[in-house]
């Protein structure tokens, strides 16, 4: 690769050598990192296969890919480009790229943005919501790879810096500073410095951290919190609101954001929550990964004994799987009844995460929150449209989260029926993000 005169210094065939050694290091990690396998250039369908289109599933359908999108969708004698490569669907399942609707991305180093999102991909998880970050110089970050949405990672959407008090949550978690605000008057230059920044929609923190310390951290009252939401939809931007308990959530909805991140942790949930959330037009995502991790059962040790899981797991994220069970005070009972109650009541529901919370991680844990919302009274097909058209929607989204002629090719193609079993969606076969298919770690 290179010429080198002779040396006869001990010191520079050493460095010789260190370098080759790097260079060969270089091309083993390019070359086995998730990089796109083909350019998606070339059409390819997909037969017989079984689809869930975002809300519905049908039996035996031809999907038809070509540059990016989703050209047409049919029977067997649906039209094929010629020389378009052929994917057998035989007892597998065809889905939109899954959405998580909640994460956060992590800061230091840089790279591990990046990790973080290919890591994501590689489980078949095409877009996340971020749910808040901080400061400026870090919301701008995340807002290039945004706007740039790299075939290789996950593409993502961003709340950009939080809207709390002074020493509110998530301040208390140290870090630099960032901007706040005490007073309603406040709330109308906050939003247009975040719409400034990039921001795709306004989160808003509505917890005093009650429920989880005896001492409490200051939080923003209903009137500023009404302002904020006021402020967002004057610019077209939804208001999404963190909140801990029930008391919080309440007060979030009754300002009229549009949606709550997280349900709240109790033994118990009022019966007329549900209807209550109902009759001001909320979604809510409930994120019962993080939640249960709270209360003593975080899915972490699950993952670590899960050998294919753990393949896709990238080493820096694997100690917050491996953080140890603390016994909690805390208790989850409210958070189930709650969502029996929200899908009684046609409260549209969205599968997040938090990762990386302690307990999570990038992707696998979206797969564990369907089985939550499953286990937690949901259908199976219902947390599949909580992980698609239902986020697409509440997100406005709407190139995404559907498989329909026009629709971006960003597809999950499983062993099995999830519709069905839930638990299928771990099966994956491929995942494509604009119609090129991804190379998962092998």
């Amino acid at each position: 690769m290179f010429r080198l005169a002779k040396r006869t210094d001990a010191r520079f065939r050493l460095t010789v050598v260190i370098l080759r050694l790097v260079v060969v290091l270089l091309l083993f990690v390019c070359e086995t990192s998730l990089l796109p396998a083909q350019s998606g250039d070339g059409p390819f369908v997909v037969r017989n296969v079984r689809v869930f289109d975002g809300e519905t599933v049908a039996e035996r359908r031809t999907v038809v890919i070509s540059q990016g999108r989703i050209a047409a969708v049919g029977g067997s004698t649906t039209a094929v480009p010629p020389g378009a490569q052929e994917i057998t669907g035989d007892g597998r399942t065809l889905l939109p790229g899954l959405m998580d609707a909640h994460i956060h991305l992590p800061a230091f180093p840089i790279t591990s943005m990046a990790d973080a999102l290919q890591q994501t991909l590689a489980f078949g998880v095409t877009t996340s919501v971020v749910m808040g970050a901080a400061p400026s110089q870090f919301v701008a970050r995340i807002k290039g790879l945004e706007d740039t949405d790299p075939l290789d990672l996950a593409s993502i959407l961003s709340a950009g810096i939080y809207a709390t008090a002074p020493g509110g949550h998530p301040t208390q978690m140290g870090g630099p500073p960032f901007p706040t605000l005490t007073a309603p008057s406040e709330a109308d230059a906050f939003v247009a410095a975040r719409v400034a920044e990039g921001s795709d929609f306004l989160k808003i923190i509505v917890d005093d951290l009650a429920w989880m310390r005896e001492q409490k951290v200051p939080t923003l009252d209903e009137a500023t919190v009404a302002a904020l939401v006021t402020a967002a939809h004057a610019r077209g931007r939804i208001a999404v609101a963190h909140i801990g308990d029930e008391r919080s959530a309440r007060a979030a909805i009754a300002a009229h954001v549009d949606g709550l991140a997280h349900l709240f942790v109790g033994s118990t949930a009022s019966t007329d929550f549900g209807q209550f959330a109902a009759q001001h037009g909320v979604f809510v995502i409930p994120t019962l990964s993080v939640l249960y991790a709270a209360c003593g059962t975080p899915d972490g040790p699950g993952f670590l004994k899960e050998g294919d899981t753990m393949k896709q797991v990238k080493p820096q994220f694997r100690s917050l799987l491996e953080m140890p069970v603390t016994p909690s005070a805390v208790r989850c009972d409210a958070a189930p009844q709650a969502i029996r109650q929200l899908v009684a009541a046609g409260v549209p529901l969205l599968a997040g995460t938090d990762a990386p919370a302690p307990g999570t991680t990038y992707g696998a844990s979206l797969h564990k929150e369907l089985e939550h919302l499953v286990d937690a009274g949901m259908t199976p097909v219902a947390a599949l449209v909580a992980a698609t058209s239902a986020t697409a929607k509440a997100f406005r989204m709407t190139d995404r989260g559907r498989i329909s002629p026009g629709a971006r090719a960003d597809l999950l193609l499983v062993e099995g029926d999830p519709s069905k079993q839930i638990r299928d969606t771990r099966n994956i076969v491929a995942v494509w993000k604009r119609g090129t298919r991804v190379q998962r770690v092998p």
